[in-house]
């Protein structure tokens, strides 16, 4: 099988704007870490592009360069025709994954990964806290600005509905100091108001398929406040385990309330007084994966295909007890 690996910042998304630093460093550490994994998995074969201004995978069966726009686009639609199936690393801001996922499919390609209207659904916290509020499961509430919300006593939070991980994220004493500083931004319709939640940031590694889901690990999250702006520096993978089959249980719940997740994907989790509350469900590779395969003992990759390739006898490995750090600059 011919796999086409693509990471959005570093395959060349970004070109023609200066890539972050540290948007820079997560997307290569998450590409480098998926095709170490895919290339380990026998009769599988990597393809990957990546932008000139970053370094090229080390492990690739075959890397491509790309310098410019034009060229990144003919190059996407090359590798996505040639491959048999295509694992897509992409951002949900500005519907990049879903759009991403959408020419994948329209291509004919297999799509390692979720649907595109599930991504669509994932990709607004407003509208995935709707959905799993229908399905009882406890999210924090979001709000648009404009939006009536109850007058809660506390800090709130403010940050873009279609953000990742901590971007232009804010924490405020009041929810009209979130409303003010969102009204003074010129992308203020992209932002929602949160209460804040207060306890401990975890997230889930997860694999769905059809309705069904699978816990891989709870790990704890580092993230950070300062100044009123929230910062994530890395996450200690199978940090805790699952006595209780608590954290099992949500993964359930949620790839029953979203039956299009397929694969791997993450949920951002706040535990406060031993009841998790979900922030966010990412639909796609996370900081995570980095980790993933030293913590549990099993290649991810392997088990994501023999997933979505299954003929009704998919079973779970037994799981190593090890825990991970992964690290980013702060």
């Amino acid at each position: 099988m011919n796999i086409f690996a693509y990471e959005h910042i570093t395959g060349g998304g970004m070109l023609g704007v200066p890539i972050p630093a540290s948007l820079a460093l997560e997307g290569r550490m998450m590409r480098d870490a998926l095709v170490r994994d895919l290339i380990r998995v026998p009769g599988v074969q990597v393809v990957t592009l990546y932008d000139h201004r970053v370094a090229p995978p080390i492990a690739a069966t075959q890397s491509e360069i790309v310098r410019d726009a034009p060229r990144w686009r003919a190059a996407m639609r090359a590798l996505i025709e040639s491959s048999d199936a295509v694992w897509p690393i992409a951002p949900e801001t500005g519907g990049e994954l879903e759009q991403l996922s959408r020419s994948i499919l329209d291509a004919g390609r297999r799509l390692i990964g979720t649907d595109p209207e599930t991504v669509r659904i994932a990709a607004s916290k407003r509208e995935t806290h709707r959905l799993l509020v229908q399905h009882g499961i406890a999210s924090v509430p979001t709000f648009r600005p404009d939006e009536p919300h109850p007058s809660l006593g506390g800090p709130w939070v403010a940050k873009p509905d279609d953000g990742c991980g901590c971007e232009h994220t804010r924490l405020f004493t009041q929810a009209d100091h979130a409303q003010r500083w969102i009204a003074s931004r010129p992308d203020a319709a992209r932002f929602v108001l949160q209460p804040y939640v207060g306890g401990e940031p975890l997230s889930l590694c997860a694999l769905a398929r059809g309705g069904i889901g699978w816990l891989l690990c709870v790990n704890r999250q580092r993230v950070q406040v300062r100044d009123g702006v929230f910062s994530y520096t890395g996450t200690q993978v199978n940090a805790l385990p699952d006595s209780d089959g608590m954290f099992a249980a949500l993964v359930t719940r949620i790839a029953r309330a979203l039956p299009g997740l397929a694969g791997y994907f993450g949920i951002d989790v706040i535990l406060s007084e031993d009841s998790p509350r979900v922030v966010d469900i990412n639909p796609r590779l996370t900081t995570s994966w980095v980790g993933l395969r030293a913590a549990l003992g099993f290649n991810p990759a392997k088990l994501v295909l023999d997933l979505l390739g299954d003929d009704g006898t998919f079973e779970m490995p037994m799981r190593s007890s090890t825990s991970i750090d992964v690290e980013l600059p702060d």
